[in-house]
């Protein structure tokens, strides 16, 4: 076939020029350039796969250079243009590297010829391949070598799955080491190593090409500082424009991404400009989007395929670059109609607040939560009025519960009217009998149910703690955005809404700096009820974290704010959790004060239970302020209120102090020895046993000591 087609001898040498100030990805280097592992049968493949801009070619190229003296007899490379509009043909491809490998005749016209005489040139030479920006197999497989002592590298920006025994490599955003150590080498003698890079690199997003163009504007600007150029990356609606350098620009790459997708996915892409924070889960897309579920689902699995999204720990959950987000807002502003866009963020704004209540209910049920009425911005219109607050309505505290039980059944009311509603959600502190009966049938109407994500509806505790644990950091990010442009009330609704779940969990920076942010935003609005509910959860906030003094200056802010707004309720937590702090300091006459005050005004709210409730209004009280101390909120948060009877637990469910007053019990101690022993007065020992009655489903000490000493039992 060379006698025939009048070949000259050739050594091929196709390879673009290398990056000279090349830096990071050591680990993908390694794999590329480790002939040693390569397959003894067959050439060795890799596929390069990752999104536009994160370094795809460049490692290419900088692998097919060190690799290339093992392949001394040829070094070909094609642009197969998988994004460039119009990819390039394989024909067209297959006459350049044979002319390259040095045919000289004519070629022929048909495909398959072509293939054959590639193959046929290559057969039992050493030759190396780099076929970049592939649009998919198809373009790839008749341009790959076949002989053992070849390599390919293939790079695309779509998942090429369907190659065969080709080793898949994933290129991300850069480590920040290694995105620090790019930008230095590309700076040169510009980097004098005294500027702090991070912000730059947070707003470059870590990806290589925004980081080579912020360097060209830096080296083109001798008077501009980083913190100059960071300033103008941080206006977000101009980050894209500014992230350019001659005709290199990092819209023009996410832009090209975009245009290859087909339109549905185009939409499911914008829409995800309005999920806030990292990543996010199907569900939140598939709302965003106006899809169902498994729509969005397989849309997604797409994008994931395309390099737009990428696909995260556990499946199901995905994340968008921070550049891409800002691509994608652009072109929602730009595609869609503004009322659409409107529409589309209220709704998801409506599903968030809907299964954060859902989830808050499970995750501890008993905990006192702001009010919640009515159709705001997202559903939500949480703490209402001052007007109203002042009016003195005890009632009102309960009607968050009634709003999320509605959420996590599917709609069903569950609301009782006695002088105020009582239901499943923000548990009012006198009348939780009627409002933990109300949750238990709440929980049993959805439990029945299969999960429905996007009706807001979990299944269990440990569901709504997964969930929460994952959308945690979304969350803040949801009240962070509120803060700066959007719904006040989401920035107060949210931390109060998370204080059993940051609670439970302990993530006490979190907590504190998303309960301050929602005081500001309550403080802004003049909601004195807002305002109360954030002290409240900032004094759990700093007890948990043992800054007793902080914790009770909130609290006081709690009684001060409850007082002024009429949240009775609040003011009983408060109450309740000053007795906690008193007791942590051995005060206990100022404990017995708080704890009478608690108690009076507990009556009072119970007032407003139904009468066949009225006999549990006490037991039901103090479940509902079992957040006033910290190991008794630990407990409450171990009960499990989907069973047949939430406030009926084993042993773990009781506070420290509880199983110490029942070992004391089952030594025979009356309530004034347990008072001493323990440093308490007798009051608080009654407490305890009230509590440990309700939580063990007993009512005498025989069965204390029945129960503690029962054969595997507590020791």
């Amino acid at each position: 076939m060379r006698g025939a087609l009048g070949w000259a001898p050739t050594r091929a040498r196709l390879l673009p020029p290398d990056l000279t100030d090349f830096t990071g990805r050591p680990a993908e280097l390694a794999l590329l350039t480790d002939c040693g592992s390569f397959p003894a049968q067959g050439a060795a493949l890799f596929a390069v796969t990752g999104a536009g801009g994160t370094g795809k070619t460049a490692l290419a190229v900088r692998a097919a250079r060190l690799a290339g003296g093992a392949f001394p007899d040829a070094h070909l490379y094609a642009d197969l243009g998988g994004y460039a509009g119009v990819p390039v043909a394989v024909p067209d491809v297959l006459r350049r590297f044979l002319r390259a490998l040095g045919a000289d005749g004519p070629l022929p016209e048909d495909p398959d010829e072509l293939v054959g005489m590639f193959r046929t040139a290559l057969a039992g030479q050493r030759v190396l391949v780099v076929l970049d920006d592939a649009a998919d197999e198809a373009q790839v497989r008749p341009l790959l070598p076949a002989g053992p002592t070849a390599l390919a590298v293939v790079t695309s920006r779509n998942w090429l799955g369907g190659l065969a025994g080709a080793v898949p490599l994933r290129l991300g955003p850069m480590p920040e080491a290694e995105a620090a150590a790019m930008l230095a080498r590309v700076l040169g003698p510009r980097w004098t190593g005294e500027e702090d890079a991070r912000d730059l690199l947070a707003l470059c997003g870590h990806l290589p090409l925004a980081i080579r163009i912020a360097a060209a504007r830096l080296l083109s600007r001798p008077q501009m500082s980083v913190g100059d150029l960071c300033d103008q990356l941080r206006d977000e609606g101009r980050r894209l424009r500014r992230l350019t350098a001659g005709d290199i620009t990092v819209r023009g790459v996410l832009a090209s991404s975009y245009e290859a997708l087909e339109e549905g996915d185009r939409k499911l892409f914008r829409r995800l400009a309005l999920l806030r924070g990292y990543d996010f889960g199907t569900d939140a897309a598939a709302v965003a989007a106006g899809m169902a579920r498994e729509e969005a689902r397989e849309a997604l699995d797409r994008l994931a395929d395309r390099s737009v999204v990428r696909a995260e720990s556990p499946p199901g959950r995905y994340s968008l670059h921070s550049l891409a987000r800002l691509f994608a807002a652009d072109r929602l502003a730009a595609d869609e109609e503004p009322g659409a866009v409107c529409e589309a963020e209220a709704r998801h704004l409506d599903w968030v607040m809907a299964r954060l209540h859902a989830a808050a209910d499970l995750v501890n049920p008993c905990l006192v939560r702001l009010p919640r009425a009515g159709h705001g911005v997202g559903g939500v219109e949480v703490g209402g009025t001052d007007a109203k607050a002042g009016s003195g309505d005890a009632g009102g505290g309960a009607e968050a519960r009634s709003a999320n039980a509605r959420a996590g059944s599917g709609g069903a009311d569950t609301r009782t009217e006695a002088g105020g509603s009582t239901g499943s959600g923000g548990t009012n502190a006198g009348t939780e009998s009627g409002g933990m009966a109300e949750a238990e049938r709440g929980s049993a109407l959805h439990s029945d149910r299969a999960a429905d994500p996007a009706a807001g509806v979990l299944l269990d505790r440990d569901a709504a703690l997964a969930w929460l644990d994952a959308e945690r950091h979304n969350l803040l990010a949801l009240v962070r955005h509120h803060r700066r442009t959007g719904a006040p009330t989401v920035c107060w609704a949210v931390p109060d809404a998370l204080r059993g779940y940051f609670h439970a969990r302990r993530h006490l920076r979190e907590w504190i700096r998303m309960a301050g942010i929602g005081l500001a935003a309550a403080t802004s609005a003049g909601n004195q009820r807002a305002q109360a509910a954030m002290h409240l959860g900032l004094g759990m906030a700093e007890y948990a974290g043992g800054r007793i003094d902080m914790a009770e200056e909130h609290y006081h802010r709690t009684v001060e704010l409850g007082l002024g707004s009429g949240w009775r309720e609040g003011e009983a937590a408060a109450y309740r959790n000053l007795a906690g702090v008193a007791l942590m300091r051995g005060d206990c006459s100022a404990s017995e004060k708080y704890m009478s005050l608690w108690a009076d005004l507990t009556e009072v709210l119970g007032l407003n239970v139904p009468a066949k409730n009225a006999a549990n209004a006490k037991r039901a009280a103090a479940a509902a302020c079992v957040e006033a101390d910290a190991e008794a909120a630990e407990s409450a948060d171990a009960d499990d209120p989907t069973g047949p009877d939430p406030l009926a637990a084993d042993w773990s469910s009781l506070s420290h102090r509880e199983q110490a007053v029942a070992r004391l019990v089952v030594q025979g101690l009356t309530n004034q020895q347990i008072a001493k022993r323990i440093r308490c007065s007798p009051e608080t020992v009654k407490f305890h046993l009230r509590n440990i009655f309700r939580k063990l489903d007993i009512g005498s000490r025989v069965e204390i000591a029945r129960f503690v000493l029962v054969p595997g039992g507590p020791t």
